[in-house]
């Protein structure tokens, strides 16, 4: 009756075990947020560097742009995107011209944002300090972009991972960082971060897309110095 009855525990105690949920993972969405009617305006700085012959004409530019989510439909996976307007102008009173249309997707294990062609893996869920992912499954690494008239490798190099994630950043309280280029060589470098504010999305990024021939004579040179082709951008979120 005894050894009955131990059995009888062991296998209650078993069954009480079996019932405990397993903790639940943090996906931490709100760095991603997705829903119509969302508006980011963002301010971007570019530094153009166009090779005319013998020499590097350096053009600087302002750019205002307004995204808005304004509809989703359904892709050929049956998956969610949202519908996003660009509205782009060059000053804070001239009016808001339509510049493009693109969308972005969330996934239950990603973030994608499909522009001028290229769907790029902005995120992978859930996050967390360190991880790192391809962010060019869906893009020829070897795709080349016009800048000035000048064809670049844009992606050479690429490869995303998480800096830090709930850190505080200028005003806001938490944030999300990634790297998503760190690349160079002696004649081209390929450099981006992200920043993501919780409950907000992107509010910060900066690429630098730089070639140059200019070797032994630019040696130990800043590359805004030594850059013949390319651009540096900075966007912020206003």
């Amino acid at each position: 009756m005894r050894l009955l009855l131990l059995l009888l525990l062991g296998f209650g105690l078993f069954a009480c075990k079996e019932q405990v949920a397993a903790p639940a993972l943090e996906y931490r969405y709100e760095y991603f947020p997705l829903s119509i009617g969302q508006e980011r305006l963002f301010v971007v700085d570019s530094i153009l560097f166009d090779p005319l012959g013998n020499r590097v004409q350096i053009d600087s530019t302002t750019t205002f742009i307004r995204e808005l989510v304004v509809d989703t439909s359904r892709n050929a996976s049956n998956g969610l995107e949202y519908r996003i307007e660009r509205y782009e102008r060059r000053s804070s009173t001239a009016p808001w011209v339509l510049k493009k249309v693109l969308s972005e997707s969330r996934p239950s294990d990603q973030a994608q944002r499909f522009e001028d062609n290229f769907r790029l893996l902005k995120l992978v869920f859930p996050l967390k300090q360190g991880q790192s992912w391809n962010p060019l499954i869906y893009v020829d690494p070897l795709s080349k972009v016009d800048v000035k008239g000048e064809p670049l490798e844009l992606f050479k190099g690429w490869e995303a991972q998480v800096k830090s994630i709930d850190q505080s950043w200028n005003q806001y309280p938490s944030t999300l960082e990634i790297q998503f280029s760190d690349y160079e060589n002696a004649i081209e470098l390929r450099r981006g971060t992200e920043r993501y504010a919780a409950n907000l999305g992107l509010v910060y990024r900066e690429l630098s897309v730089l070639n140059t021939q200019c070797l032994t004579a630019c040696l130990g040179q800043p590359w805004e110095k030594k850059a013949q082709a390319g651009f540096i951008l900075k966007m912020r979120r206003i």
